[in-house]
């Protein structure tokens, strides 16, 4: 790819792009099975780890190739520090709430932008204005198509039980199990607030579907549970 293209600026872009598409490949495979951090995350990192590779790459071309004059400093001594800084300041904003994960795209957008910087800073304009449009795309339009694709939903479900009952998991399981539905073991979560049981898990439907239709048949299937005095369904969120 980059013989192909004579101009280092679209060389760096299109080997981003093709980052960027990788990247998204990975996520999706993430999206697809339930437990996606969001595939944008996977599109943003990919991306700008593979900017920075670029920019190391290329050290005729840095300031607008004047590294040459005396006391022109090296760049790559302090992109490190960079990310590494950035990545704190990002890791700032992650908020988990339950089941739902919060502020993942924006600390990777965080993280990701301070490549754009990198890049102006030693001239690269054109990589940083390509690396700047797939981040909106990859942030904007990404959501938009994926819906239209097929994928598991994870539903996060706390399940309320009659005073007494002991619940059992692999029950619980085995009843979803006969209606299509099933529990990662991974995320199950039990407490007792008196003689009363909570029962807090993740529940995923075996056929590819996404959406409101999924919540509503995992809440038909809780409701059929005769130990089950309330239960609450929410979409489990990585964003």
């Amino acid at each position: 790819m980059t013989a192909a293209l004579s101009d280092p600026g679209l060389s760096m872009v299109a080997n981003i792009a093709l980052a960027l598409v990788l990247g998204w490949v990975v996520g999706y495979e993430r999206y697809f099975s339930g437990r996606a951090a969001g595939t944008q995350v996977y599109c943003l990192v990919c991306a700008t780890s593979c900017a920075v590779t670029l920019v190391a790459g290329y050290p005729g071309q840095w300031y607008g190739m004047a590294i040459r004059d005396a006391g022109v400093g090296d760049p790559t001594r302090v992109m490190g520090s960079i990310l590494t800084g950035i990545g704190f300041l990002g890791a700032g904003i992650i908020v988990k709430s339950g089941l739902n994960v919060r502020g993942l795209t924006t600390a990777a957008s965080i993280w990701g932008s301070s490549a754009i910087g990198i890049l102006v800073g030693v001239h690269f304009y054109l990589p940083a204005i390509g690396l700047t449009a797939l981040f909106v795309a990859s942030v904007a339009l990404i959501p938009r198509f994926e819906h239209k694709l097929p994928a598991h939903s994870a539903i996060g479900a706390t399940l309320r039980f009659k005073p007494d009952f002991r619940p059992r998991a692999e029950e619980i399981d085995r009843f979803l199990s006969a209606r299509g539905l099933r529990i990662p073991v991974d995320s199950l979560t039990i407490t007792r607030d008196g003689d009363r049981f909570e029962l807090q898990c993740l529940i995923f439907g075996n056929t590819s579907s996404v959406g409101a239709d999924s919540m509503t048949r995992i809440a038909s299937a809780l409701a059929e549970i005769e130990e089950v005095v309330g239960f609450t369904v929410t979409h489990s969120s990585r964003a």
